[in-house]
């Protein structure tokens, strides 16, 4: 296969950790290289925006953002298969995918920059990371300051006391609910790991590395914590299953998850966009969320509909979007 890729990322980066589990998926040669200060100039020289992952293939050529890079990855190498041959399998597999990317970050991001156990874990692990076995003569300040500049962001995600509340019952339902449903099966459709079991994994693994949310996962969801270690490097374990063999745990989890919480958020976060609102507020189950309009969010939405509408059509999606009350949605965004 000639000269192995190059990810250029972080273990605290749920997205670095999602396109690493996906290549190891696919066994494809890479090595994966922390952001380091050391490495600063070289990745600087690579990347189009000053994030990660970058993935650097064989040819030199350097490409970002989770997404795109699995999707070329297996459109180029299709076995063994990382997406059900299902249509309408495929689009809940990348509605998912949308869903942790976009919302359960919220939820990772909030736990790791709030509390002062977590802020203290995720600023060491960060620090280290940067100086990859350097010195530096005032390590105290370099925490500090990573802290500072991680817990102003917070507000990008919607993160703040009023929300705080939301985030973490929303995380925890959430959680219980994909924690039925991984009880019954080895990944979310089946036998093989899916988009939405990378991006998914992506954001669990992050959260089990953080002492407040793993706490929770490790007392109160089994499966969940299990699938989320196995994910790291993961194998497959038999075909895709028909949705009619998931239904019973998977559509409480789709109907909670996008019907009632990210969806809504989606379409009044593209609206706030389009207006050029500086605030959204959308009410999830009851309770208002108030926060600064998302642009990549808005993209990334416009994108899932993109990929509903070469669909539309597909036996059986109408029936299930339905179900779990995101018909609508679609059609009108």
């Amino acid at each position: 296969m000639g000269e192995p890729f190059k990810i250029y990322g972080a273990e605290l980066s749920p997205y670095s950790v999602k396109v690493r589990s996906f290549m190891r998926y696919k066994q494809l040669p890479h090595t994966f290289l922390s952001r380091s200060l050391t490495r600063e100039a070289e990745f600087a020289a690579l990347a189009k925006l000053p994030l990660i992952p970058v993935v650097v293939d064989q040819d030199g050529i350097a490409t970002q953002d989770s997404t795109p890079i699995i999707e070329a990855l297996e459109a180029k190498y299709p076995e063994p298969a990382a997406q059900p041959s299902d249509l309408v399998t495929a689009f809940l597999s990348n509605l998912i995918e949308e869903y942790a990317d976009e919302w359960l970050n919220k939820a990772m991001f909030h736990y790791r920059w709030t509390g002062e156990a977590d802020r203290d874990s995720a600023a060491n692990r960060i620090l280290d990371m940067m100086l990859d076995g350097a010195e530096v003569p005032d390590r105290s300040r370099a925490l500090w300051q990573i802290t500072e500049r991680m817990v102003s962001r917070l507000h990008f995600v919607g993160s703040n006391p009023d929300t705080a509340p939301v985030i973490e019952a929303g995380f925890q339902a959430a959680a219980r609910l994909l924690d039925a449903h991984l009880a019954k099966h080895l990944y979310i459709f089946g036998g093989c790991p899916s988009f939405a079991d990378f991006s998914l994994a992506g954001q669990f693994q992050q959260l089990l590395s953080d002492p407040t949310p793993a706490a929770f996962l490790r007392a109160e969801c089994e499966f969940v914590t299990r699938w989320t270690e196995f994910m790291a490097d993961p194998k497959p374990g038999g075909p895709f299953e028909p949705l009619t063999d998931l239904a019973d745990t998977l559509m409480p989890f789709l109907a909670h998850e996008m019907g009632e919480v990210f969806l809504p958020w989606a379409v009044s976060n593209a609206e706030a966009v389009g207006t050029r609102a500086d605030r959204m507020t959308v009410t999830l189950q009851g309770q208002s969320f108030l926060q600064a309009p998302q642009k990549y969010a808005a993209r990334s939405f416009s994108a899932l509909v993109a990929k509903y509408g070469a669909v539309r059509e597909a036996e059986g999606l109408g029936d299930v979007l339905t179900q779990i009350g995101a018909a609508e949605i679609f059609e009108q965004a």
